[in-house]
């Protein structure tokens, strides 16, 4: 056990081997092993960041095609928060392009409805939920398939 996880259990109120415990930030036994390896959908969470606020930036000056790049690595890597689904769907839209914004918007829901993601991302991601769905029954519709 890494010593990041011994850290968390010893100063959250749990026991060494995390029965019964209570971890810092509220972290389950499942989430506390995820940490560092490739499971963990936070392990690049600030370059992920990093690459959204650029591409809010490339959007801003009128640079779409970079924009739609970078937004498209975080789809790809299963970014934790709703924002580059948003904005890239957004674009796609705009263009006419509904097919490319019902997969983007079907990634979300996917990743969503998966468990997977940080409780806190996750209770963001159920708020936006009904949202996303909404919009991808208008893509289908759109593109008549729904």
């Amino acid at each position: 056990m890494g010593r990041f996880r011994r850290f968390l259990r010893r100063f959250s109120g749990g026991d060494e081997e995390g029965r019964g415990s209570s971890h810092l930030g509220g972290l389950t036994d499942e989430e506390l092993e995820r940490i560092g390896t490739e499971e963990d959908p936070l392990a690049d969470y600030e370059e992920a960041l990093r690459r959204n606020f650029e591409a809010m930036e490339a959007e801003g000056r009128g640079d779409v095609e970079r924009a739609i790049l970078l937004y498209e690595q975080s789809v790809a890597e299963r970014f934790v928060e709703s924002h580059p689904y948003e904005r890239l769907a957004m674009i796609y839209e705009r263009r006419r392009r509904y097919a490319e914004a019902l997969r983007v918007t079907e990634s979300f829901i996917e990743l969503a409805r998966s468990g997977t993601m940080p409780r806190g991302a996750q209770r963001s991601a159920d708020r936006r939920l009904a949202g996303f769905e909404e919009r991808a029954e208008r893509y289908r519709r759109m593109l008549g398939s729904g």
